[in-house]
């Protein structure tokens, strides 16, 4: 058998890294002198369709000679592998035909992309370009801008610096013109993984210390350095020491310890140096656990009978701000581990991950590892192999971190389940990570624990349905009361000075202050104002490359788009009537701020959104400086709204309920309700009672009035009959499919197409769905590209991806367009 086994050929199935949607892998031939370097999950150049591409190992067999003769041939191993198993690798395939991706793109979320070898596109000049060529070109071409964009950096630029310095409209006009010409043309490159282990050289004594100070005396005269050296590692007795810090220490050269290592007296070793998150995030408190209510008794006695199980089982924990699901979640994980199994906590917001870490660090201690975006490359690789490695054994994180590495998992928590942060909506895959963590959770026999104030429709109704087991929480911890809530109609109600905020809101926060406790104030939006509209003749300033107002930044005097960042000054003239007549509307959290300070100028303020934690670690430190109360009121958007627990807080101020009424998606009365609940639930965490005062336009919406009196069950009541009525999740499965190009009657075509074939296939296979669309999106342009969608309602939700596949898949779009596909999507803007 051995024998034979010799003579049989090793062969790889690889997942070819391509934009194409391939679900499929290859087999190669693995030629005999990189056999010892590959294995499961390394990374490869393999031949596929007259070009090399890069791709990942997933499973490595034998074959017979004959047949292997017959299979392309790897052509080499690229630094860099992913945590590929039988298991891993079916969690990918799973995701990829769910969401309608290739397999590469789902196989490469299994790891941090830093640890990945990646394939970079590129624009190169042709041998073609002649200089009298580019002078022929209007200075103001597209074409033009490009070649000298090319020239300047030497006739090769990466693809995307080129779309990011051009934009998109103009980048693909000149690229589509240039190729027809032959004057530029399109590479890959190949780029290695960037993430390694981190070392630090240390020295050592090969000798004893007796032997060292012995050897000090004898070269002291001839040899200075090398007896100083000497004198410091015996005092070290046998420890490594840090070279660098050494060599500083002593006041000598390199050349010194060169050669006492030349004479064999030292030894060099390159020690891993672990770079640790949590520089400026530390433990709140003693590890001490609180006392439970007899209601969380009841939910962790469910919750232990399920992990001591070893099956797979999932609970909704649905419970009241305040009513303590954090020492439920911190206690479920101590079972886990008591259990010989590992834990993964998600959390929706990196400001949220850092208070979260802080309770889990301090119950868990070093068996906790941390997981999001915002960390360096190198923490980030640190972590994940920490996990990986078994080293940590419990894991927090936002979505990605879904996809930790962890051995013999037992239980996946998911906190604030409702919350949108957890589906991904840039890229490919556009999954959601509660969907894959119930997968996951299902795979590996762990327990999924989702917990929420506000849970989610389709998760209630689910848990309704006994596909969930629910838990409750009624009520808040050690018999706190909920906060009471004031609704003030803004369209009556007399302004403090004229301005945001009402009398009764303005007297509550001078009561506050007076009293020495604290306030947060919300207010959804950033920036000073919204938009800047002429008096004279209405226009208003729009993005030049999306369909959307500007919004005012007074710190600088700018007009920023929080959608592509581009950026301008206020004109001193409205450029379509010359008048000078141009101010701001809207509300924005510097407005508020600058209200506070009108208002309350001995108040400290402390504000919070997307232009102040743009810094690593800004989202802690303002937080520990507001629980140190070196601030009075932080102002904030939902950053601000969810999670977090700050004893002194006794008001919220909600500046404006009205934000997120009247969005054109199915959806906005329940993400509206969810976070007018959530950042009433701020208020009143302690002995202190709490209120909340909600300033709004509209004191009649459903989503107000229930958000007014905590009234979860009332508003889902009637958002379910609602849902049913209209035939929207749960009652069907959505998929929101959208086309994109620089020229916006591409971008209908594409959509034209789609939605026809859509439509063909459910009338063919009989499927029960139907196609609405297309038409243009609420945001018709965006970075340059014009947008047109259509929304598939299908009724059979395990049809779902079959159809999209079967009706998309290879369907071509014209140069420079897109089609998205968004399976549940979270929003249809």
């Amino acid at each position: 058998m051995e024998s034979a086994n010799r003579l049989q050929q090793s062969v790889v199935d690889v997942v070819v890294d391509l934009p194409a949607a391939i679900q499929e892998v290859f087999t190669y031939l693995l030629p005999r002198a990189l056999e010892p370097k590959v294995q499961v999950g390394s990374c490869v150049l393999a031949p596929f369709s007259g070009q090399e591409v890069l791709g990942y190992v997933a499973r490595r067999t034998l074959m017979e000679p004959r047949e292997a003769g017959k299979l392309k041939q790897v052509i080499d191993v690229v630094e860099g592998s992913l945590p590929l198993d039988e298991n891993r690798l079916a969690l990918a395939e799973w995701l990829a035909q769910e969401y309608c991706c290739g397999l590469a793109a789902a196989v490469r979320l299994l790891a941090p992309t830093e640890m990945v070898a990646k394939v970079q596109r590129v624009l190169c000049l042709t041998p073609q370009v002649q200089q009298q060529e580019l002078w022929e070109l209007s200075p103001n071409a597209p074409e033009r801008r490009l070649l000298e964009l090319l020239q300047s950096a030497g006739g090769q630029l990466p693809e995307a610096t080129a779309k990011a310095q051009l934009g998109a409209t103009l980048f693909n006009t000149a690229l589509y013109r240039l190729k027809r010409r032959g004057l530029v043309e399109q590479k890959n490159l190949l780029e290695a993984a960037t993430a390694r282990a981190r070392v630090l050289r240390h020295v050592r004594l090969n000798i004893s210390p007796e032997q060292a100070e012995a050897l000090a005396e004898a070269c002291a005269s001839r040899a200075p350095a090398q007896a100083a050296l000497l004198r410091a590692l015996a005092v070290a007795q046998e420890e490594m020491l840090p070279m660098a810090e050494l060599l500083r220490q002593v006041g000598v050269s390199a050349s010194a310890l060169k050669s006492l290592q030349v004479r064999g007296v030292v030894d060099f070793a390159d020690v891993p140096v672990y770079r640790s998150p949590f520089g400026k995030i530390r433990p709140s408190g003693a590890n001490a656990t609180l006392r439970v209510t007899p209601d969380q008794e009841r939910c962790l006695s469910a919750i232990g009978q399920a992990i001591d199980s070893g099956e797979h089982r999932s609970f909704l924990l649905f419970g009241v701000t305040g009513s303590g699901k954090t020492e439920v979640y911190l206690r479920a994980v101590s079972q886990a581990l008591s259990r010989g199994r590992s834990a993964l906590i998600l959390v929706p917001e990196i400001a949220l991950a850092a208070q979260v870490v802080e309770a889990v660090r301090a119950r868990f201690g070093n068996l906790v590892a941390v997981l999001h975006s915002a960390l360096s490359a190198g923490e980030r690789f640190d972590e994940w192999r920490r996990a990986r490695e078994q080293r940590a054994r419990v894991v927090v994180g936002a979505r990605s971190a879904v996809f930790a590495p962890l051995e013999n998992l037992g239980l996946i928590v998911i906190d604030e389940e409702h919350e949108g942060a957890y589906k991904q909506q840039e890229h490919v895959p556009r999954y959601h990570a509660r969907t894959v963590a119930l997968e996951r959770a299902r795979r590996e026999r762990a327990v999924l624990l989702m917990g929420s104030a506000t849970p989610s429709v389709e998760m209630f109704y689910e848990a309704q349905q006994g596909m969930h087991t629910l838990l409750h929480l009624p009520a808040r911890v050690e018999g706190r009361p909920l906060p009471s809530v004031h609704v003030v109609d803004m369209r009556d109600s007399p302004r403090a000075r004229g301005g945001v905020f009402s009398q009764q809101l303005a007297e509550a926060i001078a009561e506050r202050l007076r009293r020495g406790e604290q306030v947060i104030l919300f207010l959804n939006r950033r920036a000073y104002a919204s938009f800047v509209m002429c008096r004279k003749c209405g226009y208003v300033m729009k993005c030049l490359r999306c369909e959307v107002s500007l919004s005012y930044h007074k710190v600088d005097h700018s007009l920023r788009c929080h959608h592509c960042d581009y950026r301008r000054s206020v004109p001193e003239k409205c450029p379509s009537c010359g008048s000078a007549h141009i101010y701001p509307f809207g509300l924005g959290t510097q407005r508020v701020e600058e209200e506070m300070q009108h208002l309350f100028p001995e108040a400290r303020l402390l504000r919070m959104d997307r232009d102040t934690t743009t810094r690593k670690g800004a989202h802690h430190v303002l937080l520990a400086r507001f629980r140190a109360h070196e601030a009075d009121v932080l102002i904030g958007t939902q950053m601000v709204a969810k999670g977090l627990d700050f004893p002194k807080v006794t008001l919220v101020g909600v500046v404006s309920a009205d934000t997120a009424l009247h969005i054109p998606d199915f959806r906005a009365g329940e993400r509206a309700f969810q976070l007018l609940t959530q950042v009433a639930g701020r208020a009143g965490r302690a002995h202190q009672p709490g209120e909340v005062i909600m300033q709004t336009f509209n004191p009649e919406h459903e989503a107000v009035q229930t958000a007014a009196t905590h009234d979860y069950l009332q508003f889902y009541e009637r958002e379910i009959a609602h849902r049913e009525e209209l035939r929207y999740p749960p009652f069907s499965r959505l998929a929101n499919i959208l086309a994109t190009h620089p020229e916006e009657a591409k971008a209908e075509e594409i959509c034209r197409r789609a939605a026809d074939r859509l439509r063909e296939v459910i009338q063919s296979e009989h499927i029960e769905a139907e196609v609405l669309g297309p038409v243009q999106a609420p945001i018709a342009r965006l970075r340059g590209f014009w947008r047109w969608h259509c929304l598939v309602k299908c009724y059979q939700p395990q049809e779902l991806p079959d159809l999209l596949h079967r009706a998309l898949s290879g369907m071509s779009s014209p140069q420079g367009g897109a089609l998205q596909v968004d399976i549940d999507p979270y929003s249809v803007l």
